[in-house]
């Protein structure tokens, strides 16, 4: 406790030998305002040290071993802060040092007890809160610093991730059209179709895109057994397309219904009993109404096929003269469909006549 009153009157000896020195230097009189700005000085300084005592004890000035440079001030800056705090409270907070109606008359020459008694306790308050304030910035400053870093970490862990996902989505995709491409192969024996279609559904959007566009291409070539193309190359296109439509990513296109509506309306060649006319007839379907739904135009195509696989099983004649009609809107469709013999004999048998169609 001895030390504490030491530092206390020393304090209160610098403070008043502070001002004493400096109204002698200036020559100016001591007046009533002065103390009182003593008294918010010893009061705020004596806050400061109160603060500390309270945390971790007075600290005599010192310097650090570590750093030789370094002066550590110890109680000097305490009583600095809490001098500090005394002096911002009295300009945050309205505080009037004069009586009210005698602007005249200070709070020392009133003798106004309650007015001292207020003024010392501010300035206390003011001295005890503003190392207090200074160390909750500090550790609100820290405590950003922490999240900062914390958010910078999860950062970088979300970009360690990206990039993983990023390399495992290329090799999916790499597995996937090589062994589209060595199915799509009429050189090469199928091998694994079931590795194939795994690898398929769980390849990219842009992965499933290019191979779309390459099991297409292979399709429209290969499927017209009357112009002696290979077709059995085609029919490897099945397994395909069906890998596209049930992809892990549930996204769905009507293009990939259609295809795969072709090839199984297409498969076998001359040989009638190898085509799946009434699965084609449900793809091609489901590719109209994706079509529809996503109020996308053209691919009428899709009627013009699905009229031929309607006859194959023995569907209604609206259904079929329905398809008709619509796949007759595009020109090229209505002469293709005056040529199809499925069709042809379809509209004798149901005096159909197709010259009344619209181009």
């Amino acid at each position: 406790m001895r030390p504490v009153i030491i530092i206390l009157l020393v304090v209160s000896a610098v403070a008043v030998g502070y001002f004493i020195g400096f109204y002698v230097r200036v020559g100016a009189p001591w007046s009533e305002g002065a103390t009182i700005f003593m008294m918010i000085t010893v009061a705020g300084a004596f806050g400061g040290l109160l603060y500390t005592a309270r945390d971790s004890g007075l600290e005599v000035p010192h310097r650090d071993p570590d750093k030789n440079h370094v002066i550590n001030l110890g109680w000097v800056a305490d009583c600095c802060y809490g001098i500090a705090g005394a002096y911002v409270v009295f300009l945050i907070l309205p505080t009037e040092l004069t009586i009210a109606g005698t602007p005249s008359k200070s709070l020392l020459s009133s003798g106004s007890v309650l007015g001292l008694v207020k003024l010392l306790a501010m300035a206390l308050v003011g001295g005890y809160g503003g190392r207090s304030l200074v160390d909750r910035a500090l550790a609100n400053i820290a405590k950003d610093a922490e999240e900062a870093k914390k958010s910078a970490e999860e950062a970088k862990k979300s970009a360690e991730e990206a990039k993983k996902k990023v390399v495992q989505i290329e090799v999916f995709d790499t597995k996937a059209i090589k062994l589209v491409n060595r199915h799509l192969d009429k050189s090469e024996k199928v091998k694994n179709v079931k590795e194939l279609k795994e690898a398929v559904k769980v390849a990219s959007r842009a992965a499933r895109f290019e191979i779309f566009k390459e099991t297409r291409e292979v399709r429209t070539a290969n499927w017209d057994w009357k112009k002696n193309k290979d077709v059995s190359l085609m029919e490897r296109t099945i397994p395909i397309f069906e890998a596209l439509i049930d992809n892990n990513a549930r996204e769905q296109f009507h293009r990939n219904h259609g295809q795969l509506g072709y090839a199984l309306k297409d498969q076998g060649g001359k040989d009638e009993t190898k085509k799946d006319w009434e699965r084609a007839y449900r793809e091609i379907s489901k590719a109209i109404n994706l079509r529809d739904r996503e109020e996308e135009k053209g691919f009428l195509m899709y009627e013009f096929n699905r009229a031929m696989c309607g006859i194959k099983i023995g569907k209604t004649f609206d259904s079929i003269a329905g398809d008709i009609r619509s796949a007759a809107r595009r020109s090229s469709l209505h002469t293709k469909i005056k040529k199809n013999d499925i069709i042809v004999n379809w509209a004798k048998q149901n005096n159909y006549n197709l010259d009344t169609l619209q181009k």
